[in-house]
């Protein structure tokens, strides 16, 4: 019975959503509600993840397991940004800068290893599967947009080259775009299996 109700529940939720596309004006106040209820079950869910990940660092300091250094850094530097937050909201400009200055950082250094791991991996490519058309294609591509987005190269502006170099430094954005709608298709199946009942990832 448990189960019954849930599969109703969330095949009338599914159906009034996407029913939302179709009669925008008319369920414009239902899916206002349904999309508030969604935010505040996501916001609540991330109050049991920042729970769960505080738990975690302090049973492993209070057990003085290897690495818990790291974890009395992470329990700083949480107490510190909800203090921080507390005290001057997230709309100060003060406290927007202070976590911008460590965000950027961090995203800038995450991307970097991104770009290392990126040429690794198409070095690994051609060592397993030999010197493919397509090894090379990607091996390339990886060289080539590093070069590219160096710092102290710079081209003049309003010449042929510097069109070819903005036509090739936008080329990244036709994968990002294939991974969106990849994305989007794979979220468009999911969906659609659940809401005909073949997969039932809340039953588990």
């Amino acid at each position: 019975m448990k189960k019954v109700l849930v599969m109703v529940v969330v095949l009338t939720i599914g159906l009034t959503v996407l029913a939302g596309y179709l009669f925008r004006a008319l369920l414009a106040p239902l899916l206002a509600l349904l999309f508030d209820w969604g935010i505040l079950l996501a916001g609540v869910a991330g109050l049991i993840g920042i729970g769960y990940l505080i738990h975690m660092n302090l049973s492993k300091l209070a057990r003085r397991e290897k690495g818990a250094f790291f974890s009395v850094v992470v329990i700083i530097a949480f107490v510190f940004t909800l203090v921080s937050g507390l005290v001057m909201t997230p709309q100060s400009p003060f406290f927007r800068d202070l976590i911008l200055n460590v965000q950027i950082p961090v995203e800038a250094s995450l991307l970097g290893i991104l770009a290392v791991t990126l040429v690794y991996t198409s070095l690994r490519l051609v060592r397993s599967r030999g010197w493919t058309p397509m090894s090379i294609a990607f091996l390339a591509s990886a060289i080539l947009s590093l070069i590219l987005n160096l710092v102290f190269i710079n081209i003049p502006t309003d010449t042929p080259l510097s069109y070819l170099m903005m036509f090739i430094r936008r080329l990244p954005l036709i994968g990002v775009r294939g991974i969106l709608l990849g994305m989007a298709l794979g979220g468009l199946v999911v969906g659609l299996r659940v809401l005909l009942m073949i997969d039932r990832p809340y039953g588990e």
